[in-house]
């Protein structure tokens, strides 16, 4: 089967940077390939999470093939070449494309092993819900789980979802406001929130929630289907839900503040990017912020950083100790040329843009 690369190659690498993790563990996904009807199927399951893409191809041609998703979707986001080749011989994977590949398929008794997606036979509610509010809930919210030193936590890496947005929290927190069209209340991996760069702007896509007993506990499951794009996951325990602080995550954004600026983010982002590269292991610097700038500087002010305002509502100096990774992890999420900083009650320094705002606590 020859294939066009791009599309494909797009496809693999967004469920790749899925698999990718921070944390130190062994990735065992497997990938599962069907092929026929002028359709190339792209199956991936962890056993949490089953995620299929489907891609229509011009060759017709028939096979199956199950192989180690990161192996495979490593080699394919690393060719150069326009069109790539797909086959099967005996019990591999043959790629054809910069050179030729051979790839071992998972066998079991000398029978190729398919991959069991995950079903929700009890499903207690549907409706759409925009792909541009999956894809904000990947740019803004999964930068928070990404972030360096962040706590291995379960609950601190996963996204909080209900009807009016998303909230991830660890070292700070990021707020995205939104609202769908009926109540809702899970929690999801950064895993899942990952593949949601597979979903296309500007499309509609069906949420599904329901539950079923796995293993002997009844387990709620969530889908979204565009499709072509279908996103399958058994959610964590319920239990964990409860230790999310919504509440006062969304009271500490929606607070008065003192103080406001306007900034360029790109001016801000440099500078930080310029002062990281002399930090030592302590990351955290003073922010102060003076009626006409703000100076960024080490705690022994050996180096340091000038920004000039767009916009202030300042008329006495405030200063503050910030981590600088986590506002750079935030300024790397931000898409808009301007931001605001809002400031001044001794707890936080908060950074918004549009629909969506981050808490940096103040050390």
């Amino acid at each position: 089967m020859i294939l066009k690369a791009k599309d494909f190659k797009n496809a693999c690498k967004s469920i790749l940077d899925a698999l990718d993790t921070t944390l130190k563990i062994e990735i065992s996904e497997k990938l599962e390939l069907l092929c026929g009807d002028n359709k190339l199927v792209l199956n991936v399951t962890n056993g949490d999470y089953f995620v299929s893409v489907i891609l229509d191809v011009e060759d017709d041609e028939e096979f199956k093939a199950t192989i180690d998703a990161k192996k495979f979707l490593s080699l394919i986001s690393k060719i150069t070449t326009n069109e790539l080749e797909l086959g099967v011989e005996g019990n591999a994977l043959i790629v054809k494309a910069n050179g030729t590949y051979k790839l071992p398929m998972s066998c079991s008794d000398g029978k190729l092993i398919g991959l069991k997606p995950i079903v929700i036979n009890n499903i207690t509610s549907e409706f759409n819900i925009d792909s541009d509010i999956l894809l904000s809930i990947f740019n803004y919210n999964s930068k928070m789980m990404d972030t360096k030193g962040a706590s291995l936590d379960s609950k601190k890496r996963m996204c909080y979802i209900d009807e009016q947005g998303a909230i991830t929290f660890n070292v700070g927190a990021c707020v995205n406001n939104f609202t769908l069209e009926q109540p809702v209340k899970i929690l999801i991996t950064n895993k899942v929130v990952k593949l949601f760069k597979l979903f296309k702007d500007n499309s509609s896509v069906q949420f599904s929630i329901g539950f079923d007993e796995v293993n002997g506990e009844v387990k709620s499951k969530v889908k979204f289907d565009s499709g072509n794009i279908c996103i399958t996951s058994i959610l964590p325990s319920d239990n964990l839900k409860a230790g999310i602080p919504v509440k006062a995550i969304r009271n500490l954004v929606e607070n008065i503040y003192a103080y406001s600026i306007n900034m360029d983010r790109v001016e801000l982002s440099q500078a930080i990017d310029r002062l990281l590269l002399l930090a030592e292991d302590k990351k955290d610097y003073k922010f102060n912020f003076e009626c006409d700038k703000l100076i960024i500087s080490d705690l022994d002010s050996n180096s340091s950083e000038v920004i000039s305002y767009t916009n202030t509502s300042i008329d006495t100096p405030y200063a503050a100790t910030l981590d600088l990774e986590v506002l750079k992890a935030t300024l790397d999420g931000c898409q808009e040329q301007y931001l605001t900083m809002y400031f001044g009650d001794g707890r936080a320094v908060i950074v918004s843009r549009g629909n969506v705002k981050n808490i940096i606590p103040e050390d």
